[in-house]
């Protein structure tokens, strides 16, 4: 995301167990849309963090940006990488929040189970 023009930072914090290869990628993914949508709406000069916190049993991602988003409500049928988010994280028994943030820019934040039980 650097080398496309956004100012990135990632943050890691807890120790970090083994995570299944199929977590890895839905946290992967998860990350990857959230920083592509910065990219295409969060206008020139937006900047994201990535956070990743492992805690007993749980790993937590928090993505914000400070971008000014969109001018324009979204056109009908738009908004799909929210919706795959929420299908990618609820496969692994996770739960997803998105929206805007505070005086500006955007936050997804997602739980993620990793000892087998049930998120939240």
């Amino acid at each position: 995301m650097r080398s496309a023009g956004l100012a990135t930072t990632l943050e890691v914090r807890g120790q970090v167990p083994e995570v299944p290869a199929g977590v890895q990628l839905t946290v992967y993914r998860l990350v990857q849309e959230a920083l592509t949508n910065t990219l295409k709406h969060g206008g020139p000069g937006a900047r994201a963090t990535v956070r990743l916190a492992y805690v007993p049993g749980e790993l937590r991602v928090d993505i914000d940006d400070d971008g000014a988003g969109a001018t324009a409500p979204a056109p009908a049928g738009a908004g799909g990488g929210l919706i795959g988010m929420r299908e990618r994280i609820g496969a692994y028994g996770g739960e997803v929040r998105a929206g805007p943030r505070q005086p500006g820019g955007w936050h997804v934040a997602a739980r993620l189970r990793l000892d087998g039980g049930d998120a939240g």
